[in-house]
């Protein structure tokens, strides 16, 4: 089993955007801690609003939509990279960037894995068969989609929602954490139970709207892989607002890439994420997309 590396840093407020620059040129990185107050503390009415809490009003329009536009279009799949390395924090930045993408429930079935060992490197490139893409790269990122791991991510939120059990959960979302969600989460590894719930959610849902997935093994590993993408997206686009290049790899060796970090059956590879500063023939060709309208379906 490889060893794990807690990622025990905070998120650094002076972060050069580039390797080099100088003091002048610094980027400064809003500050964003968790929201780690119970579910059951007394909310204003209309939600949540705390400190850490930022509202995309207007004005924040202003100052955030060309960054983010900026960051969208720089974001292109690189497959050669230049000699330049990413500096440690900033890499945990980016890191730590992917962890607020959205996630079901809050349950965040994934890992992120960041290779730096040389000897699991190189093995890792090689599981990569190898291409352009990993073996230039300064950084490489295992995602890995984690369904197995939702009851223990659920114990560990409740921890933290309930301030290590000095309070409760109550309400609503009592209900939904303690009751609800472990119902839906179930899943039978000999598919006896799993049909049953078929076949009761189908009958109460032809008279009115139900959850009916994730029930079988394949809706789990759906959900989870999901999750996990969320966040790969969301590493890649702080990369791109970090000044750095990324490329998602599918083609890759599962197997060997679950041996090399020790990952466990249930556990699957998403994808592996490669990281660095492209060279000019790194972008093998101008950006293209299929027409809106055969992407964008308005219901009017």
């Amino acid at each position: 089993m490889a060893k794990k590396r807690l990622l025990g840093w905070k998120r650094s407020e002076d972060i050069p955007a580039r390797a080099g620059e100088g003091e002048g040129e610094k980027k400064i990185i809003m500050t964003m801690r968790r929201d780690t107050s119970p579910a059951n503390e007394k909310k204003p009415k209309g939600g949540y609003s705390g400190p850490e809490v930022i509202i995309p009003d207007d004005s924040f329009l202003a100052k955030a939509l060309p960054g983010f536009k900026m960051s969208l279009e720089a974001r292109r799949s690189i497959r050669i990279y230049d000699d330049s390395q990413i500096p440690e924090r900033i890499m945990k930045d980016c890191l730590k960037d992917a962890t607020l993408a959205p996630s079901s429930s809050n349950l965040q079935p994934y890992e992120l894995y960041w290779v730096r060992q040389p000897e699991k490197k190189s093995r890792l490139q090689a599981a990569c068969l190898g291409q352009p893409a990993a073996t230039t790269a300064a950084e490489l990122i295992i995602v890995a989609a984690r369904r197995d791991l939702w009851k223990t991510n659920l114990k560990k939120l409740k921890n933290i929602m309930t301030k290590g059990g000095k309070t409760e959960l109550r309400g609503a979302v009592g209900k939904y954490y303690n009751q609800l969600l472990p119902k839906v989460m179930s899943n039978d590894p000999f598919g006896v139970f799993n049909k049953l719930r078929l076949v009761g959610f189908t009958t109460m849902g032809l008279s009115k709207p139900i959850i009916r997935a994730p029930i079988s093994d394949s809706d789990h590993r759906v959900w989870a892989h999901t999750q996990a993408a969320l966040a790969a997206q969301t590493l890649m686009l702080s990369l791109a607002a970090h000044g750095y290049d990324s490329c998602p790899m599918g083609g890759i060796d599962e197997v060997r890439i679950k041996k090399i970090i020790g990952l466990p059956a249930q556990a699957e590879v998403s994808m592996v994420i490669s990281a660095g500063r492209r060279k000019p023939e790194g972008l093998y060709s101008r950006r293209v997309r299929l027409e809106d309208d055969d992407l964008i379906k308005i219901i009017d």
